[in-house]
């Protein structure tokens, strides 16, 4: 079994948008830290993906598939393709770029992470998702 790289982009910023949250407000410094090292490891296994991405082969690559409810057809599946792959990284970019942009931010940094993250989690899903 291949190591579930696109569930871990995907879950990664929403994980650290709760974690955010349960940071105080007061500690500004602590929030910014823990939203620049999620963002970090998303733009990092982002990068892995898009660079370990078989151009030469057609289809879908890392494939993931999770049956939640197979009672009720419910099912998580993942896979990136030539159209996919570079969106994955643009999102991974994006989302570090804005953590370092908003660095100086005193208004709620909390509160602007959570969202980012929760944002950039289903983006990364919407290009994931098969």
């Amino acid at each position: 079994m291949q190591f579930p790289i696109l569930s871990v982009i995907v879950f990664t910023p929403m994980a650290a948008a709760m974690l955010i949250l349960l940071i105080k407000s007061e500690r500004k410094n602590e929030i910014r830290v823990t939203a620049l090292a999620a963002a970090s490891l998303a733009l990092l296994l982002s990068l892995w993906v898009y660079f370990s991405y078989d151009k030469a082969a057609a289809g879908y690559q890392f494939v993931e598939k999770y049956n939640w409810m197979p009672m009720l057809g419910i099912s998580l599946h993942l896979g990136v393709d030539g159209m996919s792959a570079p969106l994955v990284l643009l999102t991974g970019v994006v989302m570090f770029t804005g953590v370092l942009i908003s660095w100086g931010l005193d208004d709620r940094p909390r509160e602007f992470f959570a969202f980012l993250f929760i944002l950039a989690s289903g983006v990364f899903g919407v290009f994931a998702s098969l």
